[in-house]
């Protein structure tokens, strides 16, 4: 008969954690102003004239939408790793 013992070392194993969380929410962050400058920029100029309307047609509409929603869920994301994170660190 074997016996393992082996044991974890939980400080360092709440340290890695937190550091992925905090790595994974830097991404989102910066994913998110990617969309936001470069994906999204056509429509911030378009809103920005008078004349021309930013939803011209439904694929304009559509396109629009699809990037509003994108840019909630990584909100919706971050929001949900920072309360993983708030976790983390208070208990």
């Amino acid at each position: 008969t074997m016996i393992y013992i082996w044991t974890v070392n939980h400080t360092h194993l709440l340290r890695v954690v937190k550091d992925e969380v905090c790595r994974a929410m830097t991404n989102m962050r910066l994913r998110r102003q990617h969309e936001a400058e470069i994906v999204g920029k056509a429509w911030m100029q378009r809103a920005l004239q008078e004349d021309v309307d930013e939803n011209e047609s439904e694929e304009d509409k559509a396109k629009y939408n699809k990037f509003c929603q994108g840019l909630e869920r990584l909100d919706y994301s971050m929001m949900h790793l920072d309360e993983t994170l708030m976790v983390l660190y208070d208990f």
